[in-house]
């Protein structure tokens, strides 16, 4: 039976692909529609929909490695690890939204609270390899 660690990790790791599948198949129907196969062809909504998607792979790359590594090394609180996992699976679908509905001052607090999420889950990473 996986750890409660790995569990939390796995569970976010899940709902981050689902959203950057959904975010990818939304770039690819604004493809079809524009009839662009490469780059945004100065469709606004493309070009949004494209960075949309980069931005939260980068992202997401990071912190499930991040997640994975604590969820390995052990040594962090379970209500913990399911903290950072949760604010950040939320500060990336507030981000979306907030990018596909032009909401600058939503989108900065979502990677604000990405960055925090990713700084928080570093540092515990820290902490727990040198406790070892």
């Amino acid at each position: 039976m996986p750890s409660s660690a790995l569990t939390i990790a796995s569970a976010t790791l899940a709902a981050l692909a689902l959203l950057l599948t959904l975010l990818s198949l939304q770039v690819s129907r604004l493809r079809m529609r524009h009839r662009q196969t490469w780059g945004d062809g100065g469709h606004k909504d493309l070009a949004v929909a494209v960075r949309t998607h980069g931005n939260t792979l980068e992202q997401s790359l990071l912190f499930g490695l991040l997640v994975l590594a604590l969820a390995q090394v052990g040594g962090t609180a379970t209500a913990a690890l399911a903290a950072i996992c949760s604010a950040f699976v939320l500060a990336r679908v507030l981000y979306c939204t907030a990018a596909f509905g032009r909401r600058l001052p939503w989108r900065q607090a979502a990677h604000a609270l990405t960055l925090l999420c990713q700084l928080a889950a570093t540092l515990l990473l820290v902490r727990a390899a040198w406790s070892h």
